[in-house]
């Protein structure tokens, strides 16, 4: 009988290790998948961060880093390459939505606290504006976020026509874009070189290309259905009037790069693809 009793209390036993030894496989199967979505949730930060500015999500077309004439620098309203010999942006590129659109009043220009850009009187006299990269109107949500973009690091010289004819135009298209519940990337800026004053280069052409994202959605989503234009004008009075239409001076991106040696979506294939087929508007 006590033969028989030892039998079942090792039956019983053995049952019990087997459960145990089944339950912790069980736990560790999913301790091993649980980890996994824990590596996958770290790695989308990791990969949102790996953009050097939330203005430039499609890469850095000119590659600036530290060079003198292709300086990179980021702000929280805006990404750009300076020129240290000319005196001006090579380029600068914004994201912008209607949120970002208000009724600030428009800041006063001032040389810029980090750079060593010209000062405002540097134009004074020379019959050029200056021009804004990233338009005012598209930082009014808040006066801080407005004077951000009157340092003359956003500034490049542009004849009164240009700037407040059909670039003037673009511009209020890009923000009818961002009204309309589109997530908009603008990246602007001027080619060649048609002469100086106050050792500030004076480019020959202006550039812009504009990247509207499906409605409703944000980057890396909306590329699809996104859409791209790019216009490029002349900066001399005798090739612009003020009341040209911004449609006149539309070209296609390809065009652009070529003229700057830029290359504007090396991270964003689909965005790319998109802006080679492109039509006019």
């Amino acid at each position: 009988m006590n033969s028989q009793k030892r039998a079942w209390r090792a039956i019983h036993l053995l049952a019990a290790t087997l459960v145990a030894i089944t339950l912790a496989f069980l736990a560790g199967c999913s301790s091993i998948k649980n980890d996994g979505a824990a590596k996958r949730d770290t790695a989308a930060p990791r990969s949102a961060a790996n953009l050097i500015s939330p203005h430039l999500p499609f890469g850095n077309p000119s590659e600036a880093g530290r060079t003198a004439n292709n300086r990179l620098v980021l702000r929280r309203q805006f990404a750009a390459s300076w020129n240290a010999s000319k005196q001006i942006p090579n380029w600068v590129a914004w994201r912008l939505v209607a949120s970002d659109i208000g009724d600030t009043e428009r800041s006063q220009f001032y040389a810029d606290k980090e750079i060593d850009t010209p000062s405002p009187k540097d134009y004074t006299g020379s019959g050029y504006d200056r021009g804004h990269l990233c338009p005012s109107k598209d930082r009014s949500d808040t006066p801080e976020n407005n004077k951000a973009v009157f340092t003359m690091l956003n500034i490049f010289p542009q004849i009164g026509d240009n700037n407040r004819g059909p670039w003037e135009k673009a511009e209020r298209f890009e923000r009818e874009l961002a009204m309309a519940g589109r997530e908009v990337y603008v990246i602007a800026g001027g080619v060649g070189s048609k002469t100086s004053f106050n050792s500030i280069d004076v480019p020959e052409f202006t550039w812009k290309v504009i990247v509207a994202l499906e409605r409703g959605k944000s980057w890396p989503d909306g590329q699809e259905k996104g859409q791209v234009f790019a216009v490029i004008m002349s900066n001399n009075d005798e090739d612009i009037e003020q009341d040209d239409r911004w449609q006149e001076y539309q070209a296609n991106v390809p065009e652009i790069e070529k003229k700057t040696g830029y290359r504007f979506f090396r991270n964003a294939p689909i965005i790319e693809s998109i802006a080679k087929t492109a039509g006019r508007f």
